[in-house]
């Protein structure tokens, strides 16, 4: 039987938790500030781990909606970062099916070191629930994980290309393309990429 993505993030939680909380959401997201929106609206936070974004939004002022599978990294979250504007789901792309039962729309949806996850064929369809989960004119936020797959984790080739291509087929616009970015944990085989997609006014 083969192994959930998450698998290794329930095996050793308090490690990954302790890695995660160590950086600072307005350094490591800071390209992303500019497109967050204004202070009272929604945020989903899909691959949530630590909380550390989730508790960074609330504190801006949004509700959150943090989805986070492994129940090792979603309990220490919970506990570190009991904020009744985050709002914790146990869920996963590519359907998001609690998620998607909420029929909540966000103006702002947070991917960071999520996609490498996702197998290629199910990454159509994890675009696609993103989108219909996003309100008129919302952001969409990734970091793509370039460089060797961690071995204790199941991961992904991604690409920049393929997101791009995706996105274009699904009718979403690039607002922001990074360029690469050394690693955040200082791994010099891993690097970084952040999109920003949005959606258009819906008619």
């Amino acid at each position: 039987m083969s192994l959930m993505p998450w698998h290794a993030y329930d095996t050793s939680s308090h490690g990954y938790f302790e890695s995660y909380e160590k950086l600072q959401f307005a350094r490591t997201h800071r390209a992303f500030l500019r497109y967050l929106p204004l202070p009272g609206g929604k945020c989903l936070d899909v691959g949530a781990g630590s909380g550390r974004d989730a508790a960074a939004l609330a504190r801006r002022g949004y509700q959150v909606t943090a989805v986070e599978p492994s129940i090792g990294l979603r309990t220490l979250a919970m506990r570190a970062h009991p904020d009744p504007r985050i709002h914790w789901i146990d869920d996963s792309l590519p359907e998001l099916n609690v998620v998607m039962g909420l029929g909540e729309r966000y103006d702002f949806i947070l991917l960071s070191a999520v996609w490498m996850h996702i197998p290629s064929p199910q990454r159509k369809l994890a675009l696609r629930r993103l989108i219909q989960l996003l309100s008129d004119g919302g952001r969409l936020a990734m970091t793509l994980r370039l460089g060797e797959p961690s071995p204790e984790r199941v991961m992904h080739t991604v690409s920049v290309e393929e997101i791009l291509t995706l996105a274009n087929e699904l009718g979403l616009t690039i607002i922001y393309k990074s360029r690469i970015n050394k690693d955040s944990l200082k791994r010099n085989s891993v690097a970084w990429r952040k999109i920003v997609l949005s959606t258009s006014l819906r008619v």
